[in-house]
């Protein structure tokens, strides 16, 4: 057990090293975060015994991306797992990154109960639903965005599909905001499915999503750029983790190069994608339907 494992929690985030990382991240805000951190662990016994050095990448995610983990509000949880903390993404903190980007004119996820529902044509995604009726059974939900070009998309689970797909995918169904919070983690999966299929992705939203994907046991999509080193690996560095000894790898990569054959063709040129934001959308797709937004028919453009 290292030296950091046996220091209690309220000592770790209270070091100058720690302190220092969060006020480089959080700029002024980082006293307010970590006494919120603090709060959660002495609140949750099983993120109590988690190791201190996964509560703070958690957290630190979280961080980077200015959202809080007060689980209450609903945009970011550090989630204990098997004495380890992950990060979750919230439904609040996905909408909230998207609204940053710029790109959406209207995002929205709801519940939708027995007595309001009235049809859903998965086809044409078409749900048809009197909001005006009391809540009463829960029997699904929906997810929603429109584009600032114009492009919009829906899409409708029942109730057993968001508790089929938590309980397939999501490590800490059992202990996390699945169990604590089952609607907000249903609208949050939703919200993720058709944004990081047909949304236009910011730096921020590929971070939150690929990092939120980690606590799940399903890949992050291809289309969907890996968190590079210089956003979060590199906040998590220092000299209490492992680094690799570039030195020795750059001399082994100098030697393989000498005893290569020189007259290797070179690879062809790539075309790098790229990296502020990713767009999907289907091209061709010709739909008109009813919007949940302003009740306007809106045909995609073709990208």
């Amino acid at each position: 057990m290292t030296q950091l494992q046996r220091v209690t929690h309220k000592d770790f985030f209270n070091s100058p090293a720690v302190k220092e990382r969060f006020a480089e991240v959080l700029k002024g805000k980082e006293t307010g975060f970590i006494t919120s951190l603090l709060s959660l662990i002495g609140d949750n016994r099983s993120l109590a015994n988690a190791n201190p050095e996964t509560v703070y990448k958690a957290a630190m995610k979280a961080a980077v991306l200015d959202l809080p983990i007060e689980p209450s509000l609903g945009y970011a949880y550090v989630v204990p797992y098997k004495n380890q903390a992950q990060f979750q993404l919230g439904y609040k903190g996905l909408i909230q990154l998207a609204q940053r980007s710029g790109k959406y004119k209207s995002i929205n996820s709801g519940i939708v109960y027995k007595s309001q529902l009235i049809s859903y044509n998965p086809l044409f995604e078409e749900l048809e639903v009197d909001f005006t009726q009391p809540a009463d059974e829960v029997v699904g939900y929906f997810a929603a965005f429109k584009l600032l070009n114009g492009f919009e998309k829906l899409t409708f689970w029942t109730k057993e599909q968001a508790e089929a797909h938590g309980k397939r995918f999501s490590k800490s169904y059992n202990s996390g905001p699945w169990k604590t919070d089952f609607d907000a983690m249903a609208q949050k999966t939703l919200l993720k499915q058709i944004i990081s299929k047909y949304g236009p992705l910011s730096v921020e939203m590929q971070e939150a999503i690929t990092s939120d994907n980690e606590n799940e046991t399903i890949e992050t999509p291809k289309d969907i750029t890996p968190v590079q080193p210089e956003t979060l690996d590199d906040l998590f560095g220092g000299s209490e983790l492992p680094q690799k000894d570039n030195k020795v790898e750059m001399e082994q990569s100098t030697e393989e190069a000498n005893e290569a054959p020189q007259t290797q063709e070179k690879p062809p040129k790539t075309t790098r994608q790229k990296k502020s934001e990713v767009v999907v959308q289907e091209t061709g797709e010709i739909f008109e339907q009813e919007s949940l937004f302003e009740g306007m028919t809106t045909n995609p453009k073709e990208v």
